[in-house]
C-alpha cells in the first residue's frame, strides 16, 4: 500500500501568494512529517495533477519543500514594519490637538498612501512574475517532477488530498481511473462554510464548492475531518444530498513550531491571528475596543493587533476602520507576517482573541495555546473543541458579553497568569509527527476494514 499525497494545492496557492493560510500550513507540515518518516508499508509518493491521462505526475518533495520554505519566510514585498508603534513625541501630541476636520484630512491622505502601497506591492508581484520569480516557477509543470519513470496506482494504494481541494475539483475521469486501477481516495474536509453560510463566500467560491461537495466527496473512500464538529456537519450535508456517505475519520491537528524572530519591546497588545474576512468577526473586536476606550483611560487599554492576510468581503469594514482612524492607532494591522514573526507576536502578546462565527477547527486557538497564551474565544462550532478549558468563551454576536470577558482578562492579570499556568501544566496537543502517524494508521485500518464492507461511521482517533 503506497500513499500518493496530492500537493497540487500548495503549488497553486504559492504561485500567487507569499504567506500560507492555516490550510496550507497544516498540509505542508503533514507532508514534511510524512516525507521524513515514510511509515506507510509501500512508501510515500508525492504527486500533482495533470489535465489528461495519466492525470497524476510524481513530484520530488524535497525540491518543493526547499522552494516553499524560502518563499514563505521571505519578507513580503513592501510589507509594513512588524509592529508599528503609535506616534509619540512632540509632533504626535501637536497632531492630536489639531481640529477634527484637519486630522480627518490628514488621515485620508495617510490611508490613500497606504492603498497606493498595496497597489504597488501587487504590481511588483506581477512584474516579478513576468520576470520569472519563484511564484511563477511554481507554475512550471516540470519544476518538481520526479526524474524517475512515472508509476501508476497499484491496487490498494491511497490518493490523499489534505489541502483546499474545492478550489480545483478533481476531474471525474481522474478518480474513475484511480478506482479502476484498484486505488482508493481519501480527502480532508476542513469545513463546510460555503454550504452552511453562503453569505460569507464569493460567488466563484460557492460554485466551486458546490461542485466539489456533490461530485468529489461522494467519490471518496474515506473522508477525513479536522474536528468532531466538522464530521457532524459532513454527515448532515452529505446525507441530505446523497443519503449514503463514505466513512468519516477524525484526524487530530498539530500546531505551529515554536520558533520566532526577535522584536523590540512594544506597547502591550492583544493579538488576533486570522485572515481578515467577514466570517472571522474582526468587526466585533473593533466594537469591543471602542467600548473599552469609552469606559477606561486610554493607557489602561492595550492595543489590538490584527495579524494575517487580507481576505474577501472586507471593504466596508476597512472603510469603518479608516473613518475611525483605527481608533487613533489602538488597532493595528500586521499584514502577512512570516511564521517566525508570527511566533514572536504570540510570545509578546498579553493574550489572544478569536471571535470567529464558525471554524472547521480553529488553528490559531491551538497555536496560541502552544505558545502558552490563553484565548478569549467564540463559543461556536469547533472552537471550544480546540480550546478546551484553557480558554474563556463568549457569544460572538453579543458585544456586551465579549467586552466583559476581554475586559476581565485585561483588568485581572492574575487570572491570565492562572490560565497560563494551567496551559503549561496540562495542555498536551498532538505534534505534527503524531498527526501524520495517525493519518497513516487511519488509512491502513480503513484498507483492512474495506473487505468487511463497513457501515459509514465516524472514527475518533485516540
Amino acid at each position: 500500500m503506497s500513499l500518493w499525497l496530492d500537493v497540487d494545492d500548495l503549488i497553486r496557492y504559492f504561485s500567487t501568494s507569499v504567506r500560507p493560510t492555516g490550510i496550507q500550513r497544516l498540509s505542508f507540515e503533514l507532508f514534511r512529517q510524512l516525507h521524513q518518516n515514510a511509515d506507510a508499508p509501500g512508501g510515500i509518493i508525492f504527486c500533482r495533477r495533470l489535465v489528461s491521462p495519466p492525470y497524476f505526475q510524481r513530484v520530488t518533495f524535497a525540491a518543493l519543500e526547499t522552494e516553499l520554505l524560502a518563499l514563505s519566510q521571505a519578507p513580503a514585498p513592501l510589507a509594513l514594519p512588524l509592529v508599528r508603534q503609535r506616534p509619540t513625541g512632540w509632533l504626535a501630541d501637536r497632531a492630536r490637538r489639531l481640529p477634527h476636520r484637519i486630522r480627518r484630512n490628514l488621515q485620508t491622505i495617510i490611508y490613500a498612501l497606504r492603498d497606493i502601497r498595496w497597489a504597488l506591492r501587487d504590481l511588483i508581484r506581477v512584474f516579478r512574475g513576468r520576470a520569472g520569480d519563484s511564484h511563477m516557477r511554481l507554475l512550471s509543470l516540470g519544476q518538481f517532477d520526479d526524474p524517475h519513470p512515472a508509476v501508476g496506482f497499484a491496487p490498494g494504494d491511497w490518493l490523499v488530498n489534505l489541502g483546499s481541494s474545492w478550489n480545483a475539483p478533481y476531474q471525474p475521469a481522474a478518480l474513475d481511473s484511480l478506482h479502476r486501477l484498484g486505488g482508493r481516495f481519501a480527502i480532508l474536509v476542513h469545513d463546510l462554510i460555503p454550504q452552511l453560510f453562503p453569505e460569507w463566500s464569493t460567488q466563484a467560491t460557492l460554485q466551486e464548492y458546490r461542485l466539489w461537495l456533490h461530485d468529489t466527496l461522494p467519490c471518496a473512500d474515506l473522508l477525513l475531518a479536522n474536528s468532531r464538529n466538522t464530521a457532524a456537519d459532513i454527515q448532515i450535508c452529505l446525507s441530505r444530498a446523497h443519503g449514503v456517505l463514505p466513512p468519516i475519520a477524525i484526524l487530530p491537528m498539530g500546531g505551529l513550531p515554536q520558533s520566532g524572530g526577535v522584536l523590540q519591546p512594544v506597547q502591550p497588545f492583544v493579538l488576533l491571528v486570522s485572515t481578515l474576512e467577514v466570517r472571522k468577526n474582526h468587526a466585533l473586536m473593533f466594537k469591543v475596543w471602542q467600548r473599552l476606550l469609552a469606559h477606561s483611560p486610554e493607557f489602561h487599554v492595550p492595543d489590538l493587533v490584527f495579524a494575517g492576510k487580507r481576505g474577501w468581503l472586507i471593504d466596508d469594514f476597512l472603510s469603518q476602520l479608516d473613518n475611525a482612524g483605527w481608533l487613533d492607532g489602538k488597532i493595528r494591522f500586521i499584514e502577512s507576517p512570516s511564521d517566525a514573526e508570527l511566533a514572536t507576536l504570540y510570545r509578546q502578546c498579553l493574550f489572544t482573541v478569536y471571535p470567529s462565527f464558525y471554524e472547521g477547527w480553529g488553528l490559531p486557538v491551538t497555536e496560541s495555546l502552544n505558545f502558552g497564551k490563553t484565548v478569549a474565544a467564540s463559543n461556536r462550532a469547533s472552537i471550544p473543541e480546540a480550546g478546551g478549558d484553557f480558554c474563556v468563551y463568549f457569544d460572538p454576536e453579543n458585544i456586551a458579553e465579549a467586552t466583559s470577558v476581554i475586559a476581565g482578562l485585561i483588568m485581572q492579570p492574575e487570572r491570565v497568569a492562572a490560565l497560563e499556568a494551567h496551559i503549561e501544566a496540562h495542555f498536551q496537543p498532538p505534534t505534527w509527527a503524531q498527526s501524520a502517524a495517525t493519518l497513516v494508521d487511519l488509512l491502513t485500518d480503513s484498507a483492512k476494514a474495506a473487505a468487511l464492507a463497513p457501515q459509514p461511521a465516524i472514527r475518533y482517533a485516540a
